[in-house]
C-alpha cells in the first residue's frame, strides 16, 4: 500500500465519553485534528504534522495487524448502551480499511487501540503518567 492520504479513529463509550483521531494530508499540509469529550470536559486540538506521523500511523497499522479489521462490521442496532467505534483509512493507491463496532471488536482491536492513542497524545500533552499508565 501506498502512504496514507487520510486516517480516522473514533472511539466512544456507554458513558458519553468520545475521543476521535484525525489526520489528513491535502498535499499541501498534513493536519491533525482531536476531539474529545472526557466527563463533562471538552476537549479540541487542530495542528498541523509532518509526512512522518503519516509513517508512524502506518507502522502501528502493520505492527498491529489493523489492515485485517477491514470490512469488520458488527453493529448492535437493538442495543442502547455499550462502547462504539470506527475506523477509516485512506491511502494515495486508492486502497481503503474501514471498520466499525458497537460492543463489538476484531481481534486484537484493545492493543491497536491503544497503540493508536499512544501516537495522538503528543497533540495533547498527555504522557502516560498522566494517564495513570
Amino acid at each position: 500500500m501506498a502512504g496514507i492520504r487520510a486516517f480516522s479513529l473514533r472511539y466512544g463509550t456507554s458513558s458519553g465519553n468520545m475521543a476521535w483521531y484525525r489526520v489528513e494530508d491535502d498535499e499541501r499540509d498534513i493536519c491533525v485534528r482531536i476531539d474529545r469529550y472526557d466527563d463533562g470536559e471538552e476537549y479540541t486540538n487542530y495542528t498541523q504534522t509532518d509526512a512522518d506521523f503519516l509513517q508512524e500511523i502506518a507502522d502501528v497499522i502493520e505492527k498491529n495487524d489493523i489492515a485485517s479489521w477491514n470490512f469488520f462490521y458488527d453493529i448492535q442496532n437493538t442495543m442502547c448502551s455499550g462502547d462504539s467505534w470506527v475506523l477509516h483509512v485512506y491511502y494515495a493507491d486508492g486502497e481503503e480499511i474501514h471498520a466499525m463496532g458497537h460492543t463489538a471488536y476484531p481481534e486484537g482491536f484493545g492493543e491497536g487501540k491503544e497503540a493508536m492513542e499512544k501516537l495522538f497524545r503528543r497533540f495533547i500533552g498527555e504522557t502516560e503518567a498522566d494517564l495513570g499508565i
